[in-house]
């Protein structure tokens, strides 16, 4: 009797010194690399984690892991179609997903037994623990202490908006794959796609929601998931970066860009939406996300109401270096619309924007005069004396097309100034 009292009190006292070593490791703050390292060293055999979208996260010393499947898993970062598809029809796993306890899976290729435990936040699975018998048989206490650790790698794991806000880890986390720019060999992206159940075409699309002013910001809920998914059916979408990312397969239609239901959802949410250009490769992701981030950008600049814009509409803007945005007004102005400018100041004239509306309208004198609402003969006096201050005759297409550039470019900057003025105010 009092020898089994001795070993229950081992046993417990053991259970405690190894939570509290977890714990310290945990608030270390060194991140899952701590925990697990201090998991493997108290358990006497290596320790994988993995998360639900069978990427490896951390790992202790390679040097242990004997199991040559396993190995290459980690060389590779993450586990491939075929592994996943033959452990999902092992009859040991089909179990052990039925339980809450940490579960032995024996696997025919490699002698090690494994011993897994589910790590869940906010009662969803996110990943695994993986104990590999390497080194040391099992012990009976072993299945609870790995349950620990798994307690503790949830909380870690929890940090994360990443895990928190996630609902099908295995497309999400092949999206932030991409963006991230994490190993882009095409084997790697299809291997990974099959994995996540994906299957793209060649017509892609970026969306970026900006979430900056929707209610809760930054939120990525369940409410809003959905609803984006009403509007885009079958386009993959991600929490990124406090924003939410979708690639869309085929041509988006106007009709769908411009309906009432989408207006109407945009501004109640106050969200706003970049499109990039179109792209047929996975592996040009991240360049096409980031258009849509500057179509956000730079279309709130240029219209701030506006909800939606199109990278093909503010692609000239990028062009644009930073000393031209923050220098001085004659920086990007063509010193002739400037004198043009100044004429209208001392004359008090509107020739400056008479030329632009006749310009913006494709040289057409009836579409310039209707939407200066002056008669045809009125905006052809007006051209010709544009023309005698600028030496012109209009014949330069090239020229025109200098002064239809700086026209936008100087429109541009100054409301890329004032909206800086306004923020440093703000402040």
């Amino acid at each position: 009797m009092d020898v089994t009292l001795n070993e229950l009190q081992r046993e417990r006292i053991e259970i405690e010194h190894y939570t509290a070593s977890l714990f310290t490791a945990y608030i270390s703050g060194a991140g899952l690399s701590a925990i697990v390292n201090t998991a493997a060293e108290l358990l006497g055999n290596p320790v994988i984690v993995v998360d639900a979208s069978f990427k490896i996260v951390a790992h202790s010393s390679q040097e242990d892991i004997d199991d040559y499947i396993w190995r290459e898993n980690i060389r590779k970062g993450y586990c491939s179609y075929d592994f996943i598809a033959a452990v999902n029809r092992m009859e040991s796993v089909r179990r052990g997903k039925q339980t809450d306890a940490s579960y032995e899976v024996a696997c025919e290729e490699t002698a090690n037994t494994k011993l897994i435990s589910k790590i869940n936040v906010g009662g969803k699975q996110i990943g695994n623990i993986l104990l590999l018998g390497c080194k040391i048989p099992f012990r009976p206490r072993d299945p609870e202490l790995l349950a620990i650790a798994a307690t503790i790698l949830a909380e870690e794991m929890g940090k994360s908006s990443y895990y928190r806000n996630a609902k099908n880890i295995k497309v999400e986390d092949f999206i932030c794959g991409l963006l991230d720019q994490q190993p882009q060999d095409l084997c790697t992206i299809r291997d990974r796609m099959l994995s996540a159940g994906l299957k793209f075409g060649t017509q892609l699309l970026v969306l970026l929601f900006d979430l900056t002013r929707y209610e809760g910001s930054g939120r990525y809920d369940d409410y809003l998931r959905e609803r984006l998914q009403h509007f885009f059916p079958g386009s993959p979408c991600t929490y990124y970066e406090g924003r939410i990312m979708m690639i869309h397969d085929g041509t988006l239609s106007k009709e769908l860009v411009r309906s009432k239901p989408l207006q109407q959802f945009l501004n109640q949410t106050g969200i706003t939406i970049g499109l990039s250009s179109m792209f047929s490769s996975l592996t040009q992701c991240r360049i096409h996300y980031l258009q849509a981030l500057s179509a956000i950008r730079i279309g709130q600049i240029l219209c701030p109401g506006q909800q939606l814009t199109y990278y093909t509409d503010i692609q000239l803007y990028e062009l644009l270096s930073a000393d031209v945005l923050s220098g001085e007004a004659q920086v990007y102005r063509d010193p002739e619309l400037l004198m043009l400018q100044e004429y209208d100041a001392t004359h008090q004239s509107t020739l400056y924007h008479t030329f632009f509306v006749y310009l913006k309208n494709n040289r057409n004198m009836q579409l310039a005069s209707e939407e200066l609402y002056i008669h045809r003969n009125t905006l052809r006096y007006k051209l010709e004396h544009i023309a005698r201050l600028l030496d012109t005759d209009f014949s330069d297409s090239e020229k025109m097309l200098a002064y239809y550039v700086s026209y936008k470019v100087a429109d541009f900057c100054e409301k890329a100034r004032e909206q800086q003025q306004v923020a440093q105010h703000l402040r």
